[in-house]
């Protein structure tokens, strides 16, 4: 009589091997992996958005009340900001705006065409924000950072946030 595999495990005293099952592993590590990439997707689409000009792409995916929003908060040094150290021409930009439209500068003067003009500053005249990108990176797992062109050409720099069902630029600044 021969004794097969299992049969001679227990003989040896040893009562069974628990393996995990391959999804237990795999499908976190998917999840994970499709998390790393979706700030990257919503990336190529909104250099889509830009190259193509189409305003309602654009506007799914950018959060301009969050973005006015961060400048207010740069403003008063009493609230937390998520915008870095800005340049003097963010600051100039800021003093001519107030001056010409008051409190309501930020509202005026932060739209879609702005965020597209400032977005598309590094790039070719037709061609989409990746042009211009020099760097793209997580700050954590809820925020990633857009840098847009080189350190010595005044670059800009966006930041999107994880914001309910998706990406969306949250910050846009120079």
């Amino acid at each position: 009589m021969r004794l097969g595999l299992p049969f001679a495990r227990r003989s040896l005293g040893i009562i069974g091997e628990r393996r995990l099952p391959a999804s237990r592993i795999l499908i976190p590590a998917l999840v994970l992996l499709a998390y790393l990439a979706w700030p990257y997707v919503t990336l190529w689409r909104l250099d889509r958005a830009l190259a193509r000009e189409d305003q309602g792409a654009l506007a799914s995916l950018v959060d301009l009340g969050a973005v006015r929003e961060e400048i207010r908060h740069k403003l008063n040094k009493e609230e937390t900001s998520s915008i870095g150290p800005v340049s003097d021409a963010f600051i100039d930009w800021l003093e001519r705006a107030i001056r010409r439209n008051g409190t309501g500068a930020i509202d005026h003067q932060v739209d879609l065409d702005w965020v597209r003009g400032r977005l598309l500053s590094h790039s070719p005249p037709g061609e989409g924000l990746s042009a211009g990108l020099s760097s793209a990176f997580f700050d954590d797992p809820f925020h990633f950072s857009l840098r847009i062109g080189a350190p010595s050409a005044s670059p800009v720099f966006a930041r999107l946030s994880f914001r309910g069902t998706g990406w969306r630029m949250t910050a846009v600044y120079f």
